[in-house]
């Protein structure tokens, strides 16, 4: 994934409807992956980012929303402009609007290449493809049992092995 323009960021929310395993991992399946795969073949997007957050946490909404919501970001290709990507998302994508992006919370720019956030943002972007590309390797189904096994093949190579990874035996929110 390449580093993104964090000036040409399109922001959008997919209210979460169930934070049962089998239906949030079902909704990620229909509602995000399958448009955000979509929206790469057609060419329309560069780079995007999946988190989940309370809604509150969303610019634009109201502070105290304590919905969750798969939070999205979507840089356009250089083909499209902000305002033509937004015309072009499908409708469960609500409130899309510009943003840029800043700063994470918890990280120390000073620690990135040329202390430049976009480095950052393409790591968060790597992670969302990532879980997208663990979700297709499954053709159903994905026991938190086995997404802990997947996640030692990354604490693996950093040297973490088992030791500072919080690994719960259940998913939470």
């Amino acid at each position: 994934m390449k580093v993104p323009n964090l000036r040409r960021i399109v922001e959008t929310v997919i209210p979460i409807a169930s934070t049962q395993p089998s239906d949030y991992l079902d909704q990620l399946r229909t509602e995000v992956l399958k448009h955000i795969r979509e929206l790469q073949s057609s060419g329309q997007i560069d780079w995007y980012s999946v988190l989940v957050h309370n809604a509150g946490q969303v610019d634009g909404r109201a502070q105290g929303d304590k919905n969750l919501v798969f939070h999205i970001r979507l840089e356009p290709s250089s083909e499209l402009s902000i305002d033509e990507l937004i015309t072009r998302l499908p409708p469960h994508f609500r409130d899309p609007h510009p943003a840029i992006l800043r700063n994470i919370s918890g990280l120390e720019g000073e620690l990135l290449e040329g202390a430049d956030w976009a480095h950052a943002w393409r790591v968060v972007g790597e992670s969302a493809e990532w879980v997208l590309c663990l979700l297709e390797a499954h053709a159903t189904g994905l026991p938190t049992t086995q997404t802990i096994q997947f996640m030692h093949y990354i604490t693996n190579l950093l040297g973490l092995g088992h030791q500072c990874v919080h690994t719960p035996s259940r998913r939470q929110f």
